[in-house]
């Protein structure tokens, strides 16, 4: 029995990939997934799309009402980080509501944000938040209640924070204090830094194979991020994913100051990275993830699904219950147990008798047949015919009338399909040409009569 299920979305321009989860008390696996080509063209062509293909594999998989976390590109979405006193942090995003100009150079009613602390200096008093802003205008078309994914969104982010979270999952990943993630798909490079399971750095960048080669620009921007405090020097470790990840491969293993990690799958049930982000979005909708950004103010989201939790707290609660009443009721339970045996025992008894009564009533029926085919002149099987009819229909269908002669024989009856009796009786070694000697009819009860003929082989 599956207690929780999360489906995660992640939409870039090209494709459009879904990872669905499922937790259960035997734990977390992988019930789906799915990569859709998109047609390349303006957003609203693209959401329609993409509206088509996640609506069918949420019907494919019957996880209509899962949980729906959805994930845009790094580049839909203005990413800042900011410093802010500590004196702020119990009223953090009511500050940046009242302050967002100053950051963000779009007008407050035109966008959705969420932020997070991702460090906090106690000597100086400062925070690091990061902030995350969107253009309503992105996001509304899959928020139309008429058009919507499934039973609705719980949460979007962007594939930066999704990884992260992967990441910060995976089982038997280094648990290093500072990675780097390299993203590289078909027509951008996202390059991402993780400090403490902490987004604390995230670039997005279009890749124009005109101008220079990808690796000259893995190079640059690697060298960028070397310029951040604490990375000028060292071995710098870099998570390397994405559809177009095999091309830089051999670069970044040339290169001393790089220690190249491949996306690890194993465990996961993924069959490639590119579903790396699409799995960290349906973590959020099945356990607290480090990263806990939700562009989607609280008033429009779908409501996460508590039914989990209160099913295991409740079937947690009666096997603790289950446990204090047996051990404090034992004798009273051998008790109750001897006596539902003896008590089972008594109707087994009754049963035994009705059959051997059974078959003193079928023993007398099979020497009246004897006797009546001694008088015969040919000897005519009639027990044996009777057996295998009895063998031969199945429950629910009941014979009325039973003719044998030496040239052959009829039945008449009752059953809910006729016609499924003709193979089971001419399986019979018994009998041959059998078939129906007048019309089916059916009855007000919706059985079928049939008058089947027979001959004896």
């Amino acid at each position: 029995m599956y207690i929780q299920a999360s489906v995660g979305i992640y939409i870039e321009s090209d494709h459009v990939s879904l990872a669905c989860l499922k937790r259960s008390f035997k734990g977390l696996c992988l019930a789906a997934h799915a990569i859709y080509p998109l047609a390349k063209g303006n957003p609203e062509e693209n959401t329609e799309e993409i509206r088509k293909h996640v609506n069918e594999f949420l019907r494919e998989h019957r996880m209509a009402s899962a949980d729906i976390f959805l994930g845009i590109q790094r580049d839909l979405t203005i990413l800042k980080y900011i410093e802010l006193p500590a004196a702020v942090k119990e009223n953090l995003k009511g500050t940046l509501t009242y302050e967002m100009e100053k950051y963000v150079p779009l007008p407050a009613g035109d966008i959705y944000f969420d932020c997070q602390i991702v460090a906090e200096d106690k000597d100086t008093n400062k925070l690091k938040v990061l902030l995350i802003a969107v253009k309503k205008e992105l996001i509304d078309p899959y928020l139309d209640p008429e058009k919507k994914l499934g039973a609705g969104i719980s949460g979007i982010e962007i594939n930066s924070t999704a990884l992260v979270n992967y990441f910060a999952y995976k089982p038997n990943t280094q648990n290093a204090d500072a990675y780097a993630i390299l993203y590289l798909g078909d027509q951008h490079l996202e390059l991402s830094l993780v400090k403490k399971r902490l987004l604390h750095y995230s670039r997005h960048v279009k890749i124009d194979k005109r101008v220079s080669g990808l690796e000259h620009l893995v190079q640059e921007e690697l060298g960028l991020l070397r310029k951040s405090p604490g990375l000028e020097q060292g071995l710098l470790e870099v998570a390397l994913c994405g559809p177009d990840s095999g091309s830089v491969v051999e670069m970044l293993k040339a290169r001393e100051d790089i220690g190249l990690r491949p996306v690890e799958i194993s465990g996961t049930g993924i069959p490639s990275d590119v579903l790396a982000p699409a799995y960290g979005l349906a973590l959020k909708g099945i356990q607290k993830t480090p990263m806990d950004i939700n562009l989607l103010p609280v008033g429009l989201r779908k409501k996460v699904s508590k039914i989990g939790y209160y099913t295991m707290s409740v079937l947690a609660g009666l096997f603790i219950l289950s446990i204090l009443v047996w051990g404090g009721s034992n004798l009273l339970h051998q008790k109750r147990v001897s006596g539902k045996l003896a008590g089972e025992i008594k109707q087994l008894s009754t049963e035994v008798a009705g059959i051997h009564k059974m078959q003193a009533q079928s023993t007398a029926l099979g020497n009246m047949i004897d006797a009546i085919n001694v008088h015969r002149r040919r000897h005519i099987p009639v027990l044996g015919i009777m057996l295998d009819l009895t063998k031969g229909i199945p429950e629910g269908a009941w014979l009325d009338r039973l003719t044998v002669t030496d040239k052959g024989g009829e039945i008449e009856g009752y059953a809910p399909s006729a016609s499924a009796l003709i193979p089971l009786l001419a399986a019979s070694p018994l009998l041959k040409d059998v078939a129906f000697l007048s019309p089916i009819t059916k009855g007000k009860d919706g059985k079928e009569r049939f008058r089947i003929g027979f001959k004896v082989r």
